[in-house]
């Protein structure tokens, strides 16, 4: 399922919980200097269920802390951009805009539009070259959808980052998944609006590269 619509309530606890993975490697590459465990203390006889809530809370206020600039901050230590590749910095400086709305049945829910800055809509419509990690849409081996971000995937599930870090790829032949970074060449399509998914942007025709 995409990252990208929710149900307001759920969204707000699925993001924090899914956060937890890609904020261990944050952790990891700023020395763990943000993160205080002095609060977490185990006792034999403890309460789990507390310290659970402790753990969770700690992530919390670490969570609420961590800006979309603290990522592309780290992006380097996890993709190698290739000669003429394009940096997932122009696709952040991509705006969130949130809005809401009442479907049929009485839910609310939430979702973003996309505010595009000048880097990025020079690139529309042009083959551009990306580095990234694929996070898998369709059952097998062989991804002909998939997305691409610019952290390994943590969660099976579901991906853990925003909309103006995802793109959506269309394979012009099936790619083989891969854990590891992969080089992918397509035509960027940017997308002012997608209710169902919220996609920023589509990679067509495209194809992997060395």
């Amino acid at each position: 399922m995409y990252n990208y619509l929710k149900k307001i309530n759920f969204m707000k606890l699925t993001n924090k919980l899914v956060f937890l993975g890609i904020l261990g490697l944050i952790l990891i590459a700023k020395d763990l200097q943000s993160f205080n465990y002095s609060n977490i203390k185990i006792n034999p006889q403890a309460n789990y269920t507390g310290i659970i809530k402790i753990f969770l809370d700690e992530m919390e206020n670490t969570f609420e802390s961590i800006t979309q600039d603290d990522l592309l901050a780290n992006v380097d230590d996890f993709i190698d951009l290739p000669r003429g590749g394009t940096s997932w910095s122009v696709f952040g400086e991509t705006g969130m805009n949130e809005y809401t709305f009442q479907d049929d049945e009485g839910y609310d829910w939430l979702g973003f539009r996309p505010e595009f800055k000048k880097k990025i809509t020079n690139l529309n419509g042009k083959e551009i070259l990306i580095q990234g990690y694929m996070f898998p849409l369709e059952q097998g081996e062989k991804q002909s959808l998939f997305l691409l971000g610019p952290f390994p995937i943590t969660c099976p599930y579901h991906p853990h980052v925003s909309s103006n870090l995802t793109i959506e790829v269309y394979a012009k032949k099936p790619i083989t998944y891969t854990y590891e970074a992969v080089n992918i060449k397509g035509t960027l399509e940017l997308v002012s609006n997608d209710n169902l998914y919220n996609i920023f942007y589509r990679l067509k025709n495209s194809k992997i590269v060395k």
